[in-house]
C-alpha cells in the first residue's frame, strides 16, 4: 500500500495543475498529518489500524486510543 501511495504522489509530465497540486499534497507530511487526524477523529479504528495508517502516511501515531475489553 505504501508503494502505491508513493507512486500516486510522483509528479508526471501529463499532470494538469489541479492534479499536480493533489500529488504535491500527498507528498506533504504536514497535510498528511491532517489526514491522519481527521481519520482518527472520524472513525473508531483500533490502535493497530491507526499505526498502519501512520506508517502509510509517514507520521507517528499520536492517536493510540485505549482499547476497551
Amino acid at each position: 500500500m505504501r508503494a502505491r501511495l508513493e507512486a500516486m504522489a510522483q509528479p508526471r509530465d501529463s499532470d494538469n495543475p489541479a492534479v499536480a497540486e493533489l500529488r504535491a499534497a500527498l507528498r506533504d507530511p504536514v497535510l498528511m498529518a491532517g489526514v491522519v487526524d481527521e481519520i482518527a477523529d472520524t472513525w473508531d479504528f483500533t490502535p493497530e489500524q491507526l499505526d498502519t495508517l501512520a506508517v502509510l502516511l509517514r507520521r507517528p501515531n499520536s492517536y493510540r486510543k485505549p482499547t476497551t475489553t
